[in-house]
């Protein structure tokens, strides 16, 4: 009998998980669900390097698993992905994963490579739930010019990353203390360092106290990163990014 090398014939729990989610590129399709629901094109737009062809697949095992579902409505050419309960609860330890990465493989991006606002958006708010000790309620909208509209809010507790592109994304129970606009390809070069904010064409709306809390805890994000030992030029520009 032939053997299914999707399998590791072990009774252990997580092998039984990475035999659901661990294939190539699973996880990353859950990463960018975590937000909220999308559609085909925007996980292709964010899975940078994934052909139509294994997306398509990874959807369709995803789905079987019952970690995602498929949206499709009737006289509607669009499909919404979004993750299913079960699929939701993967959050913990997709954050737990790339915190650790953020403390242990942390670099400055390097020219060239693909670096999406929504990535980068959620390294941030973990670090800030992690390393800022600032739980005070906030609520920022960043409407990103080609890159979506989010919310990164903090409910008194815990910080959260919303997609609001996503139809069925839930309000807020408050109005944005800031609001931010900028070019989607801007975007990135001034969470690293907020400070370029007049040169890359960003504008910040909100009360003073909501701008100075913006900047600190962004900043502490682009200093963490741009300390870390790398053989690369850490300035990244907005060329080129998506």
């Amino acid at each position: 009998m032939a053997r299914n090398v999707r399998t590791y014939d072990h009774f252990c729990m997580l092998a039984r998980a990475l035999e659901l989610v661990g294939d190539r590129w699973s996880l990353l399709v859950i990463r960018d669900l975590l937000s909220g629901a999308k559609r085909f094109t925007d996980l292709h737009d964010r899975l940078g390097g994934i052909t139509p062809k294994t997306l398509t697949v990874r959807l369709r095992e995803l789905e079987d698993a019952g970690v995602l579902t498929a949206d499709r409505q009737p006289g509607r050419r669009e499909v919404w992905y979004r993750l299913t309960p079960s699929g939701a609860e993967l959050a913990p330890a997709l954050d737990a994963l790339s915190w650790w990465g953020q403390r242990h493989a942390a670099r400055p991006p390097r020219p060239g490579e693909r670096l999406h606002a929504e990535h980068l958006l959620r390294a941030i708010t973990l670090a800030i739930e992690h390393t800022e000790q600032d739980p005070s309620p906030a609520c920022w909208e960043l409407h990103l010019d080609g890159g979506g509209i989010y919310r990164v809010a903090c409910d008194g507790a815990r910080w959260s990353l919303t997609s609001l592109d996503d139809p069925a994304a839930p309000p807020s129970d408050r109005s944005p203390d800031l609001i931010l606009r900028a070019d989607a390809a801007a975007f990135p070069p001034f969470m690293l360092d907020p400070s370029r904010a007049a040169e890359l064409g960003v504008e910040l709306d909100g009360d003073p106290e909501a701008l100075d809390r913006f900047t600190r805890l962004v900043g502490a994000f682009g200093q963490s990163i741009q300390q870390q030992d790398d053989t690369t030029d850490p300035q990244i520009e907005p060329n080129g990014l998506t």
